[in-house]
């Protein structure tokens, strides 16, 4: 909204007189019915008004074309500085609507899905809303760019780009414990007399979830296990190594390891319950069992656990008795 005269001087009227013409390939600029209308301008203050077309079902059908608006102001006497420049958008038909849009959780973060289209109905870009309670309270004053249309939005909202063709993507950047609201459009480029023009399908069904740190870090890999007896034969202990836990983008890091022994009887092949060894988690993934027996057969166990208390799935190894 202007608040200045084109002589860069205030404007005296608390309001002006909006008239918004759109313009098609074959029609000039005819003014929009119900958009005419005269709109507060408070003195000295930018206002920003927004206003819906409704288009006609010839508008809405066909191959893309190209459709622009101006806004024309006028004062209380009528008088008029023209019309302003063009504002440059989309006509015809839009892209499929996306459906069946999902969301689950994993342990690197929140699982989007939804049906496939084929490539030529364009790419979908999803719609993160931050729907916490204290959200209106935290908004800052930047805003979240909308991905290549230069609108900008509360800075709650976060815009994802996914591959389209394999109906499915991860969003890495959602944090624990937030409620969000999912939405997912399909999005088409047009060329059009010199612009290039974004144009979307409808939003889809909107999908609310909360990502909660309930997930395992992955089970440890390559565990070995030997034991071995001291020279003179006093002393027999079992030594385990394995493979870390890449824990690279995962909710919660991985705190340490726990190692689990179970006695296993040699002539029943029979087993009793297995025992946790360490009273907290190792930190390094290796581990002196200098508590076992000479002649025994035990199936070593190795989880992982993340800070949050999680536990992985565990890495096996059984240790025969050393031949005599």
């Amino acid at each position: 909204m202007p608040w200045q005269s084109t002589d860069k001087l205030p404007l005296p009227h608390t309001s002006v007189h909006g008239v918004l013409c759109r313009e098609t390939e074959h029609q000039g600029c005819v003014a929009v019915a119900g958009l005419t209308r005269s709109i507060l301008s408070p003195l000295g203050e930018h206002n920003l008004v927004t206003l819906h077309d409704t288009l006609t079902p010839e508008l809405c059908s066909g191959p893309p074309r190209l459709l622009s608006y101006r806004i024309e102001f006028f004062s209380d006497t009528g008088r008029s500085a023209g019309k302003s420049e063009a504002a440059y958008t989309v006509a015809g038909s839009t892209p499929l609507r996306v459906t069946d849009l999902h969301a689950e959780g994993s342990r690197l973060g929140v699982v989007l899905s939804w049906t496939p289209a084929p490539a030529e109905e364009g790419e979908v870009l999803l719609r993160r809303e931050d729907i916490a309670p204290s959200s209106s309270i935290a908004k800052k004053t930047t805003a979240a760019a909308m991905p290549k249309t230069g609108k900008h939005e509360d800075s709650n909202i976060v815009w994802l780009e996914a591959n389209a063709s394999e109906g499915r993507t991860l969003d890495t950047t959602a944090k624990p414990s937030v409620p969000y609201r999912y939405t997912a459009v399909r999005q088409r480029i047009a060329q059009l007399g010199g612009h290039k023009l974004p144009y979307r399908s409808i939003d889809s069904a909107p999908v609310a979830f909360t990502l909660h740190q309930i997930y395992p870090p992955p089970a440890p890999s390559g565990l070995t296990a030997t034991g071995f007896a001291s020279a003179n034969g006093g002393s027999f202990a079992v030594d385990l190594v394995w493979q870390p836990v890449d824990d690279a983008g995962l909710l919660a890091g991985v705190a340490g390891y726990n190692i689990y022994r179970q006695p296993l009887d040699v002539e029943s092949h029979s087993s009793r319950q297995a025992s946790r060894l360490n009273p907290a988690p190792v930190p390094l993934p290796s581990f002196h069992d200098a508590t076992a027996q000479p002649g025994r057969r035990y199936a070593y166990s190795v989880t992982a656990v993340d800070n949050v208390g999680n536990e992985s799935a565990a890495a096996i190894f059984v240790v025969e008795p050393p031949a005599r």
